[in-house]
């Protein structure tokens, strides 16, 4: 399927990873020397490339936060539970996302994961919106998503191969900052609004919280996820 992407960052990674699945390039005159290699293979390769106003540029993203550059190709295949389970890391923190629907959030999650080497982000819904991949900074292309049909058989299936489930909280659960993570570990955030699915919670075995003065009712959903994860890669290294 065909999808707009932009945003500088976002676009540079896309054309590294799989120039292949680019279709058509739009950019403002500004972004021409940044561009310049894939223009080049554009022309090479008979891709359809053109230079536009801002203005105009803006209508054809259907953003104002366009950064000079969007590009039109294919989406990334996202991956089934039962190709992941084939292919797991053998040890690592892996990600799991409830109903983290703002695109804000979940590119600035995305960036983070792929800053500490997360391989995997976990979910049932992953809104992986042109907005989101622009804040993600090329985070979209490095950090592989996966979509749960049934998330608590495979949350079985990875106990199995001893992954360890855990929960975060803003009032329950034992101190991150006095926290051993296991070797292989999934942590799952949920929503700003409604937090994790009862069934999930249930399905948990250690359960954690962020300290803090108490002054506001919880964190920012990325901030939450980036203090988990550097915490793991704190005790264990990416």
């Amino acid at each position: 399927m065909e999808k707009k992407y932009y945003g500088i960052h976002a676009v540079l990674r896309i054309a590294e990873k799989r120039p292949n699945d680019i279709i058509r390039v739009y950019l403002d005159e500004s972004n021409v020397k940044t561009f310049g290699p894939l223009l080049k293979w554009c022309a090479a390769n008979r891709k359809v490339y053109r230079i536009v106003p801002p203005l105009e540029l803006a209508k054809i993203s259907d953003s104002v936060h366009h950064e000079g550059i969007c590009i039109v190709a294919e989406e990334p295949p996202i991956l089934t539970s039962d190709t992941f389970l084939k292919n797991l890391p053998k040890k690592g923190c892996l990600l799991y996302l409830d109903n983290v629907e703002n695109p804000n959030n979940f590119g600035s999650i995305l960036r983070t994961a792929a800053h500490f080497g997360v391989p995997y982000i976990l979910g049932e819904n992953l809104p992986l919106t042109a907005s989101a991949c622009r804040i993600a900074k090329g985070g979209a292309e490095i950090v592989q998503l996966v979509s749960l049909k049934r998330p608590i058989d495979t949350l079985a299936a990875l106990e199995k191969e001893g992954f360890v489930f855990i929960t975060t909280s803003s009032h329950r659960g034992e101190s991150l900052y006095k926290f051993s993570f296991p070797p292989r570990s999934i942590i799952a955030i949920g929503s700003e609004s409604s937090g994790l699915k009862g069934p999930l919670l249930k399905r948990a075995t250690k359960s954690i919280r962020i300290d803090g003065t108490n002054a506001v009712e919880s964190l920012n959903v990325s901030v939450a996820t980036g203090l988990c994860i550097g915490e793991y890669c704190r005790q264990h290294g990416h």
